[in-house]
């Protein structure tokens, strides 16, 4: 089992409603997700939807496991997409993905805060492009770097608490 105790949580009044974010990650992400509803490119978004959570077989004496999608969001056209952020990628995670997507027909988009083919990382990255396949199946995607193509634009966002009326 990973040790994730280097990962600092986050909670914040989000939407009207106290998210507990498990990660500094899922949190710039939620920033983003209001970003876009903001300028109404997203309808809307929820925030570990218990709805979108699954079962699964898991290891050679079919334990159950559970996972539970970081954000359901809705489009404009009232469509639902599946978001799931990553700093680590352990082995279990490309499992759960893989097995959401095939119970699963919602479209599924995988962010990466900056995972890129290094020696360091070259386990995790080929797991993520082993499952990239699946992924697009659903119409879904991976965003490789989101730390540049994503959260840079809205820096300044993260900084400032009350830029927009109820933000936080």
């Amino acid at each position: 089992m990973s040790n994730f105790g280097h990962v600092k949580a986050v909670t914040r009044v989000m939407n009207g409603q106290k998210c507990h974010f498990r990660s500094k990650l899922e949190y710039r992400y939620a920033v983003y997700l209001n970003v876009l509803k903001h300028c109404g490119e997203k309808q809307d978004w929820i925030y570990e939807d218990p709805e979108t959570a699954i079962e699964f077989e898991h290891g050679r004496r079919g334990n159950i496991r559970g996972y539970l999608p970081d954000f359901a969001v809705q489009g404009l056209q009232g469509d639902w997409e599946i978001h799931e952020t990553k700093g680590w990628f352990t082995p279990i995670d490309a499992k759960k993905i893989r097995a959401f997507v095939d119970q699963n027909d919602n479209k599924f988009i995988l962010i990466f805060a900056g995972l890129r083919d290094t020696k360091s990382k070259r386990a995790q990255y080929n797991r993520a492009k082993r499952l990239e396949p699946h992924i697009e199946a659903t119409g879904g995607r991976i965003i490789w770097e989101a730390d540049k193509t994503l959260f840079k634009p809205i820096k300044h966002l993260l900084d400032v608490k009350a830029m927009i009326p109820n933000w936080e």
